[in-house]
């Protein structure tokens, strides 16, 4: 195998893993990029032992119903071990992920592109962006929308949660065949960066709202609502983010851009966290308060509305912001000197 088709090969193997729309398991990235499965596996191996990738790459056990589960945490616990297992096989079921960052969070910046510079970079050769050389770039707004009809959805399910009530629903699950499900829902997250809303029923079975195939329906067949030991801090979790040891932060942000699509978009992403937030106008301005767990997620999402937002509470992360537009801003005064290179 020469330079240039493993160059391809790894390239094929990182977008798809990269893909929202695509199961990234070991044999089916194999399959699809057409090379040993052993090729694939010391590839994901490496990629979780790469400076870089190392902090991009995740795994989703769908075997699993312990929502505490992470791969990466059990790479790191024992890392040869973990080696053994991953080349003999016994990791061929997860579902890999890669979220693309190259710079550590406290560096992280976003600098505005026109639509002309992110074609500009799009078209760049191969050799303009390498991983080690260039720049990985992202959209503001999120990279998908959600439909009406999982809106629609989700009230019902909140409204189930709220009282105690069972749900019925077609479901299609990662092999494309449909399946009836019902039970009583307990808690709803979402991931804020890419719009996928998921529920958790009290069987401890975690869905996907978009692959929800039906309208969502309230059910009453006289079954009582269970006895459940779930962790009461879950509904403090902020997007996909949950970590039991971790205590809820109060948040406060100022919303200055008072447009009705900002608003509006603000609603939509903090649907699932009706009534638990707090969101209020108040004078001029509209204001957010909640309690939450998941700062680092919360950051992100606040990331994507700019100037828009303004975090009043916690103090450390308002500093943090601030600190962040100043760097921002000195990258775009010491842009004159780039502009000959």
């Amino acid at each position: 195998m020469n330079n240039i088709t493993t160059f391809d090969i790894i390239s094929d193997l990182i977008s798809l893993i990269n893909s929202e729309e695509f199961d990234a398991t070991i044999p089916t990235l194999s399959k699809y990029c057409n090379i040993p499965i052993e090729y694939t596996r010391r590839f994901i191996l490496h990629a979780m032992s790469n400076n870089i990738l190392s902090a991009c790459i995740s795994g989703e056990d769908i075997e699993s119903s312990d929502l505490d589960y992470s791969v990466i945490e059990e790479y790191l616990d024992d890392e040869e071990l973990f080696s053994e297992k991953l080349l003999s096989g016994k990791y061929d079921h997860i579902i890999w992920t890669i979220d693309l960052k190259v710079l550590p969070p406290a560096e992280d910046q976003l600098i505005g592109l026109s639509p002309l510079e992110l074609s500009a970079i799009q078209n760049l050769g191969e050799s303009k962006m390498s991983f080690k050389h260039g720049g990985i770039y992202e959209r503001k707004d999120n990279t998908s929308t959600v439909d009406k009809s999982i809106r629609k959805n989700q009230e019902v399910i909140q409204t189930a949660i709220q009282n105690h009530s069972k749900i019925s629903f077609s479901y299609k699950n990662r092999d494309g065949r449909v399946e009836s499900h019902e039970g009583f829902p307990i808690n709803i997250s979402t991931n804020v960066v890419d719009n996928w809303i998921y529920f958790e029923l009290a069987n401890n079975y975690n869905y996907r709202l978009d692959r929800v195939t039906s309208t969502i329906k309230l059910i009453n067949d006289g079954q009582p609502f269970p006895i459940i030991n779930d962790n009461p801090k879950k509904k403090y979790m902020w997007g996909s983010f949950f970590n039991e040891s971790s205590e809820p932060e109060h948040v406060k942000l100022v919303i200055t851009d008072i447009t009705t699509n900002i608003i509006q978009k603000i609603e939509n992403d903090t649907q699932h966290r009706k009534g638990i937030c707090h969101f209020y106008k108040k004078g001029e301005f509209y204001y957010y308060e909640d309690y939450i767990i998941g700062i680092s997620e919360f950051q992100r999402w606040l990331r994507g509305y700019g100037s828009s937002i303004q975090v009043i509470e916690p103090l450390y992360l308002r500093e943090k912001m601030i600190d962040s537009a100043k760097t921002a801003l000195d990258y775009y005064t010491k842009s004159n000197l780039w502009k000959d290179l």
